[in-house]
């Protein structure tokens, strides 16, 4: 019965047990299920909020490369990341083996996931602590860079996991680890193998030895840790240890081993200071101003219309240019040496220089410079930036229209006055020296570069051909006033002295006078010839070309404009044998407020130009102060100190010029009168001296009443004697006679001296010349008003203030 008892409890307990188990292995499993199912529905979440799977972003920007005109190489665009891009099919198999041995041996044989991997570094995690085994695929370290931050959580590991199976699922195992090749980063702000080969070796990829290789394809692990510049030691023992892997692993023999094992890779190490290192000093800073005009045009242009020029020159297109590569790093090294500069002030971070050659003939951009500090040019190039360019406008604005519309000959005649009140004005304007001249050529007075005829044959023009008729010539010459002030700008006498809205970039200026060598022809400055795109596509760019002008006005300014390297000219000191150059110089002062505000000198200058050509090359040149200071020596350009871009002009053109004798070609449409004056063939008939009075057209400004003009005819033969470089003697014998005295005594008045107008233009100085006594400067050229001009007036003078100034 007891025993009886006994076995019953016993089976009874074997079916408890049983059932116990049973319980538990069921609970387990739903437990299990459950876990699942909750973690498949957290990873689902997690991975539906993943940054979208995008091919743009997997794709790594491409430099774009730079030939000049030549069709040869000169530099590399990089967008954003400094990186040389490498093919898979071009990668040597020792690099490729070296990368798999050390972070994925078995990529090519697992999905996006490595679970086996992942496993055995889940047992080491738990064994040898936190992090002593990694488990990531090379698919998910593309993910990584390509879509993820570098943050340490459970969400970011299921979106990585995502995204690995989708990238898998797009793409191939090679494609996938060229991509991780030129991804990953190098230390030193170096992304991809092949840049970091040429970075610490100076070697493409295919001439590194065994160790080098090694070294490359362990770094990404901890690559501040093994920079050989950081600690030379660590960086061969991490290289060491990837060529255990690889013999580990079987893709390297042990006598390869051996003699790699030895190798010190300081040998072949790049030798870099602490600084370079840490510069973020483009290649070739002196194309940074070319290159950045090269992707303005690019972006602004109707060939590329709609298109993303970031995203362009992140393809890996070829970019064919009209760069002058020799100029252009002349023009730069000219540029960025301060030594090059005689004055400290010059040598100064305030002082700043921008130039721009073109072709003349074709408008091709050879060189060009937007300033001294490549950063500062990334930002602003100076070179097509707008200034106030002073006297430059007096061909463009006044004696270029009344060629043009009112077919004036070059000895056409003007009186001048030592004071004049422009039309619609109140005050009074001066010559620079505030002297009067007589009865002057056109030729004579701008060669001088004298204010008041300008602005009286400015006037003229818009009496007789219309008021619009020189804002057209200066738009056709791509200078469009209408675009001032939203369209709401009215020209005035005092933007032919360089005043109001007068403001342009040498870039502009360089192409409005190219067309005055080019027969009239307007050219717009390209950099671009055509690209070739990742497709190999070819692509032309063309740019604006039109006639802007008669080929006998343009021909006749350019035979007046060689009066500035002339005697007298305001550039007369600038000898170059064997160039037949023209050319025009123009300054700007400060307003009087300024000078007053930051105690400046009266004969301050802020803006210093020189524009020239020949047949060959246009160059312009401005140069001036980033910034005003109190009391400042490094403010502004002193009255003996305008020379400053006419030697720089010098010298550029000494350098890029071919100096084949070339000079500009007289058209037919152009015949000489009265020795060596220019007129339009059939609009006058030519002057015969010493015939007494024949029929000769010699018109002469008077002034009636101050204020109303007419022309009268000359038909007294020593009356044509005053269309020569100098007044008349009668004029001198009369009001002018001091005039002439007091100019060649070295009088150093300057427009600032007599001016309560802020629309002051400055020019050049002079040297002194065997015809004159002249003491070397000629001072301030422009405009300035009477000290009776009230406040209003003042203002409406116009203003080369630091508003107007383009700084």
């Amino acid at each position: 019965m007891t025993k009886s008892m006994s076995r019953k409890n016993q089976n009874k307990n074997k079916r408890s047990k049983k059932s116990l188990s049973k319980q538990i292995l069921l609970y387990g499993s739903l437990l299990f299920i459950t876990f699942l199912v909750v973690g498949a529905l957290i990873f689902a979440y997690f991975a539906s909020t993943a940054p979208a799977f995008s091919m743009e972003k997997l794709k790594d920007p491409v430099p774009s490369r730079v030939f000049d005109q030549n069709d040869e190489l000169v530099t590399t665009i990089y967008q954003g990341v400094e990186r040389e891009y490498i093919n898979i099919e071009d990668t040597p198999e020792m690099v490729t083996d070296a990368v798999l041995a050390v972070e994925d041996n078995r990529f090519y044989e697992h999905g996006a996931i490595d679970f086996k991997r992942l496993a055995s570094a889940v047992v080491s995690n738990l064994t040898k602590g936190f992090g002593s085994q990694g488990a990531s695929t090379i698919t998910q370290q593309v993910v990584k860079r390509a879509f993820l931050t570098e943050e340490k959580t459970i969400k970011r590991k299921a979106q990585e996991a995502y995204l690995s199976y989708r990238l898998e699922q797009e793409y191939s195992k090679d494609d996938i680890l060229e991509m991780y090749l030129n991804k990953i980063y190098y230390s030193d702000g170096i992304y991809g193998v092949r840049t970091a080969s040429i970075y610490y070796f100076d070697k493409e990829l295919e001439d590194l030895n065994l160790k080098e290789a090694a070294y490359l394809a362990g770094l990404p692990n901890l690559p501040n840790v093994y920079n050989l510049y950081i600690d030379k030691e660590a960086g061969n023992n991490r290289a060491n240890r990837v060529l255990e892997l690889m013999l580990h692993h079987g893709r390297i023999t042990e006598a390869e081993y051996n003699e790699a094992v030895n190798i010190d890779l300081a040998d072949n190490l790049v030798s870099r200071t602490e600084e370079e290192r840490a510069s973020d000093k483009p290649n070739d800073p002196e194309y940074a101003s070319y290159i950045n005009m090269v992707k303005q045009q690019l972006a602004q242009s109707d060939e590329l219309r709609n298109t993303d020029v970031s995203e362009l020159l992140a393809s890996g297109i070829d970019i064919y240019t009209n760069m002058d590569k020799d100029a252009q790093e002349y023009l730069q090294g000219v540029v960025d040496n301060r030594d090059y500069f005689y004055n400290d002030k010059f040598k100064s971070d305030d002082f700043n220089i921008a130039s721009t050659i073109i072709d003349t003939e074709t408008g091709a951009l050879r060189a060009i410079s937007g300033g001294r500090d490549y950063r500062e040019v990334l930002k602003e190039n100076l070179a097509i930036t707008q200034h106030n360019v002073g006297s430059t406008m007096k061909p463009i604005l006044a004696y270029g229209p009344a060629i043009e519309n009112l077919d004036w000959r070059t000895d056409q005649t003007i009186k001048d006055e030592k004071e004049y009140t422009p039309k619609e004005f109140s005050a009074n304007i001066y010559n620079y020296d505030n002297q009067n001249h007589g009865t002057v050529t056109i030729r004579e007075s701008l060669r001088r570069s004298f204010n008041i005829p300008a602005v009286k044959t400015f006037e003229e023009v818009q009496e007789e051909a219309g008021k619009n008729a020189p804002e057209k010539f200066a738009e056709g010459l791509g200078l469009d006033y209408a675009k001032k002030q939203d369209g709401n700008y009215t020209l005035t006498f005092n933007d032919v002295l360089g005043g109001y809205e007068s403001r342009f970039s040498p870039l502009q200026m360089a192409q409005a006078y190219a067309a005055f060598g080019n027969g009239g022809t307007f050219n717009e400055a390209g950099s671009v010839r055509y690209i070739i795109d990742s497709e190999d596509e070819r692509i032309d760019f063309d740019y604006e070309s039109h006639q802007a002008m008669d080929d006998s006005t343009a021909f006749m300014i350019t035979d007046m404009l060689k009066g500035t390297f002339e005697p007298w000219g305001s550039a007369d000191y600038i000898k170059i044998p064997g160039l037949n150059i023209a050319g025009k110089t123009g300054t700007t002062s400060y307003s009087n407020e300024t000078v007053d505000e930051y105690n400046l000198p009266d004969n301050s200058a802020k803006d210093a130009w020189i524009i020239g050509y020949t047949p060959e090359y246009t160059v312009s040149i401005w140069t001036g102060f980033t910034q005003t200071k109190k009391d400042g020596e490094t403010s502004f350009v002193g009255s003996d100190e305008h020379i400053t871009p006419q030697w720089l002009f010098r010298d550029i053109m000494t350098k890029i010029s071919s100096f084949n004798g070339q000079d500009f070609e007289m058209p037919s449409s152009v015949e000489r009168v009265n020795g060596n004056e220019l007129a339009k063939k059939g609009q006058y008939e030519i002057f015969n001296l010493g015939q007494g009075n024949v029929n000769t057209q010699t018109n002469t400004w008077n002034t009636q009443n101050s204020q109303n003009y007419q022309y009268n005819q000359n038909q007294n033969n020593s009356n044509n004697n005053s269309n020569t470089n100098n007044t008349d003697e009668t004029e001198k014998s009369e009001e002018n006679t001091e005039s002439e005295s007091n100019n060649n005594s070295g009088s150093t008045n300057t427009e600032d001296n007599s001016t309560d107008t802020e629309a002051t233009e400055e020019e050049e100085p002079e040297t002194e010349t065997d015809n004159s006594n002249n003491s070397g400067t000629e001072n301030n050229d422009g405009s300035s008003t009477d000290n009776s001009s009230d406040e209003s007036n003042t203002d409406n003078s116009g203003s080369d203030s630091e508003s107007n100034s383009g700084e």
